[in-house]
């Protein structure tokens, strides 16, 4: 039985070895067969007839792709290829070029089977796939030629500094073309929308520029190199006036993100936009006041510099890779990493009442609300996405807020102790007197002449969001030192109850000056801490415990709403009251 086995399995290999020689010399006939044939007939009179014999060469070598038969496989795949620019060379000479101003009803046809011809025409190994691109480059030939006479000549119009001269004919060439195109030709597409029609002939007539900054662009310096990119730009949006961006593939823009182009443009990029930083901050002009927007004063040298960040940005949104983007935001990042510390330096030359120092603050905070306005753009959301729910500017966003919260303590503080300074004496004031003053108490009104003029230039120099945080704080700074400073480390008598109140009443009336409607409930609910206790020692006459009951009423009916023991821990500071 083993012996039988081993015998027909002998002769069943010795068959498929027979059936694979046969095979082979099958395909060997059929080449010989295919040579001689389009040897014979591609000429001027039969060259049409050598598509089918071609087609099935095509359709031969495409099946040898997993052959051991290595020869004979280079050996069909060369003839497929040289028949194939045969064929096609033919073709396209015989046909000529397509003039789009001469198409009518009787020659229409006659190119449409032209291109149907070109379409069947499939490129080597690409077998029962249409040709699209070489019955594109038919259609378009006619515009190929005029492209190549005035911009690849030794002509005027071919000046290499000039590119935006081709971008604009080819542009035009669009704009005019592509209803007829989709009239003409929207047949040979049976199955595709106008919109993906009209991106056959955008893609073709970009194929034209690929093929001019190709060789223009090693021969750019660095400011033509610059140049062209901004021009490149620029005709890739003006794109979007013809078709969805979605349709628009950028074989133009894709010549930028190659390796070597990219770290050139990053390079340049860099370089520019740090030169121009650094331009804009030497500038004798970078303080003059310019409109924020919001009813504050900004320095011209933040506008400039924004718009120098943002033009970066702006740049490369054309571009679809969210990786390449971040590159450049970095750069912007870094921008503005820059110039805050240079805005920092700038604040140790100035006191807190120089005007520049409040323009710088104001810089802080606009530079703050334009980087939030940048978090709900379409396209930076879709970096955070890319990027894991961050923003390209969180980072930075994060540093200015310290920076602003450093600047505003530090302004703040200022405005704290030179007050309370000035009132040194005011403080260790006794508040036994004989008598109420029918003014302010001279120790008094220094410092709050000082308060009053610093909270003018804030008002008229700050945003009015940032302005009422700051007199929110130092009306909360400067009530708490009243209030720790004499209200409970000092001895008063009916008089000096009555004038303290007085003062303190003028104190807060500074800040009322300054408040917003919205703002008057927190104020009055941060000044009560001073204010309810100096009612309570002018109110208090001290007549025994039924005079506190009628103080108590009489706090109620004025709504102090001051516990019980707290008033009476004010009212054991009457020293004229036993």
């Amino acid at each position: 039985k083993q012996w039988y086995q081993r015998r027909v399995r002998g002769k069943l290999e010795a068959v498929d070895k027979f059936s694979k020689v046969a095979r082979y010399l099958d395909w060997v006939k059929f080449l010989n067969e295919a040579v001689n044939f389009l040897d014979k007939r591609q000429n001027k009179e039969s060259w049409r007839r050598c598509l089918p014999i071609y087609d099935e060469l095509n359709c031969y070598s495409s099946l040898m792709e997993d052959t051991a038969c290595a020869h004979l496989k280079r050996v069909m795949d060369a003839e497929c290829r040289k028949r194939y620019e045969i064929l096609k060379d033919m073709a396209l000479k015989s046909f000529g070029t397509v003039n789009w101003k001469t198409i009518n009803s009787e020659t229409l046809p006659t190119i449409l089977d032209n291109v149907r011809f070109l379409f069947k025409l499939s490129e080597p190994l690409c077998h029962a796939k249409p040709n699209v691109k070489l019955g594109l480059t038919y259609i378009f030939s006619h515009f190929e030629l005029q492209f190549k006479f005035h911009f690849m000549r030794k002509v005027k119009t071919n000046d290499i500094s000039k590119p935006e001269w081709y971008f604009t004919k080819l542009l035009s060439w669009i704009a005019e073309n592509k209803e007829k195109f989709q009239t003409n030709f929207g047949v040979l597409f049976p199955e595709e929308s106008n919109a993906t029609i009209t991106a056959l002939l955008v893609e073709r007539f970009c194929e034209l520029a690929v093929i001019k900054l190709s060789n223009d662009l090693p021969k750019l310096d660095d400011g033509l190199f610059t140049h062209y990119i901004d021009e490149v730009i620029k005709f890739h949006k003006e794109l979007k006036e013809h078709l969805p961006l979605s349709h628009i593939k950028s074989p133009v823009l894709d010549l930028f993100t190659e390796k070597n182009m990219l770290n050139r443009w990053l390079q340049l990029e860099t370089i520019s936009s740090f030169k121009f930083l650094r331009t804009v901050e030497a500038d004798e002009t970078c303080y003059e006041e310019r409109e924020s927007g919001g009813g504050y004063p900004i320095p011209s040298m933040c506008v400039r510099v924004l718009s120098s960040v943002r033009a970066v940005g702006e740049r490369v949104k054309v571009f679809p890779s969210l990786s390449l983007n971040n590159q450049f935001y970095i750069l912007q990042c870094d921008l503005l990493k820059e110039f805050m510390v240079h805005l920092s330096d700038e604040l140790q030359k100035l006191s807190h009442k120089d005007p520049k120092y409040y323009l710088i603050l104001n810089s802080v905070v606009y530079i703050l609300s334009i980087l939030e306005e940048w978090s709900y753009d379409q396209h930076y959301i879709k970096v955070s996405r890319f990027e894991g729910d961050k923003t390209p500017f969180d980072e930075i966003s994060h540093s200015y807020e310290l920076f602003r919260q450093d600047v505003q303590d530090s302004l703040e503080s200022s405005i704290s102790t030179k007050v309370n300074g000035m009132m040194s004496g005011y403080f260790k004031q006794s508040w036994i007197l004989p008598n109420r003053l029918d003014t302010m108490t001279p120790s008094c009104s220094s410092g709050l002449m000082e308060l009053q003029q610093s909270l003018t230039a804030l008002s008229t120099s700050l945003s009015p969001e940032h302005f009422l945080v700051i007199w929110s704080n130092l009306a909360t700074s400067l009530q708490l030192s009243f209030t720790n400073k004499i209200l409970y480390r000092s001895q008063f008598n009916l008089p000096g109850a009555q004038q303290f109140r007085s003062d303190m009443l003028a104190f807060c009336g500074i800040f009322y000056d300054y408040c917003a409607p919205s703002y008057f409930a927190k104020l009055n609910s941060d000044l009560d801490v001073l204010t309810q206790p100096c009612e309570v020692l002018r109110l208090w006459k001290g007549e025994g415990a039924s005079s506190l009951n009628s103080l108590q009423d009489l706090l109620q009916e004025r709504n102090i709403t001051l516990p019980p023991g707290d008033v009476l821990k004010i009212v054991k500071l009457r020293s004229d009251i036993s």
